[in-house]
């Protein structure tokens, strides 16, 4: 059987942001070995052989805050556009602050954006993001790309909203949906749920390890709510194996590690291999944004497609791979709701390991 063409190609252009989030450590990161990255020639080959993979293919422009380096971030939404290619972003919203930015972002920017919220309560928002001023700031985004839009006759961007549930939040979800749908009327109100800090830097985790006590029970009795009152028409699948997550957080005698707990899920929930190349600002390709699993540096045209083509021993490796990261909305199998459901199996089983793979990059680059 021939190897289906990747879905998705996710680009990290910055390590740093202007926020504070207790549930990331990348704003304690920067970029002073920025010469070492990618340039805008590299990345525009990668987008074009990415293209020619997978011409209906989607493009994810990530960080750290991507909006702090605006020549990037439209370089790659702009190259999207000319190459008949989707392009998707989240952002904080603290880099959308005017009419004319907004517009720029209609005309030239990613097809779908996706703007972070952790709560329609201004207060939580604020604490969990580290900076005072930040829900205005988002919220503010929200207001001035749909404006933009409404401006703009034709246009197919879709506006978004990317929420984190945790302890504090998920029993107000549906106060959040109202918020977000009805009170902004924003297009979709998506749902990450609490793992391991992302980037986590330290041997501890202190805010998985406080905020994972969430009754999966309850959760799942708010989410069907929600269902019904917004007519979401969520997929009884994901809502499964989110009960099974939540379920596992509460009894993880280890969360306080983090990422370095030994604790895995019991269901396998996880298809970025299927469908997915990370590439990260020096140019190393993955099949996920972990470190653990061995990656190719992308050097010259064609390596893209070498590097999809011959990753079959790591996508082996990954099967047997249940940390907490399978329900992040990059990389679960399952979409939230019916209606984007993928298909159930886009590979055949795992035929045998096939190292080919060469110029494999280590864990540290």
């Amino acid at each position: 059987m021939e190897l289906p063409p990747p879905l998705f190609l996710f680009l990290q252009t910055n390590k740093r942001c202007n926020l504070r989030c207790e549930h990331c450590d990348f704003w304690k990161l920067d970029d002073a070995d920025r010469a070492r990255y990618l340039g805008p020639a590299r990345r525009r080959e990668l987008l074009a052989e990415f293209a020619g993979m997978n011409p209906r293919g989607s493009v994810v422009i990530c960080g750290g805050e991507s909006m702090l380096d605006l020549e990037d971030y439209f370089h790659i939404s702009r190259g999207c556009r000319e190459l008949g290619l989707t392009c998707l972003s989240v952002v904080n919203g603290t880099r959308v602050r005017d009419e004319a930015m907004a517009e720029r972002m209609i005309r030239e920017g990613p097809h779908g954006i996706s703007v972070s919220l952790n709560s329609h309560r201004p207060a939580l928002h604020d604490r969990t993001r580290g900076v005072k001023g930040a829900f205005g700031k988002a919220a503010d985004a929200l207001r001035l790309l749909l404006a933009a839009r409404s401006r703009a006759p034709g246009s197919d961007t879709k506006i978004n909203v990317m929420g984190l549930i945790f302890d504090e939040n998920y029993l107000e979800l549906e106060d959040f949906y109202a918020f977000v749908l009805d009170e902004l009327g924003a297009d979709k109100l998506k749902l990450n749920f609490l793992q391991p800090s992302f980037g986590q830097m330290a041997l501890v985790d202190p805010f998985f390890a406080a905020h994972r006590d969430v009754d999966p029970d309850r959760l799942v009795e708010v989410i069907r709510r929600c269902d019904q009152r917004f007519r979401l028409g969520l997929n009884p699948l994901w809502l499964h194996q989110v009960h099974m997550y939540f379920s596992t957080l509460r009894a993880c005698p280890d969360a306080a590690r983090g990422w370095g707990s030994h604790t895995r899920t019991p269901e396998h929930i996880c298809n970025t291999y299927e469908r997915n190349i990370m590439v990260d600002h020096y140019g190393v390709a993955r099949l996920c944004f972990s470190g653990s699993f061995p990656g190719m540096r992308l050097d010259k045209p064609g390596d893209l497609r070498l590097f999809w083509r011959e990753a079959e021993f790591v996508r082996t490796a990954m099967r047997g791979c249940n940390q907490f990261c399978g329900i992040s909305h990059s990389v679960r199998r399952e979409t939230s709701t019916c209606a984007s459901r993928r298909p159930a199996a886009l590979f055949p089983a795992a035929r045998p390991a096939a190292r080919t793979i060469p110029v494999l990059a280590d864990r540290g680059s």
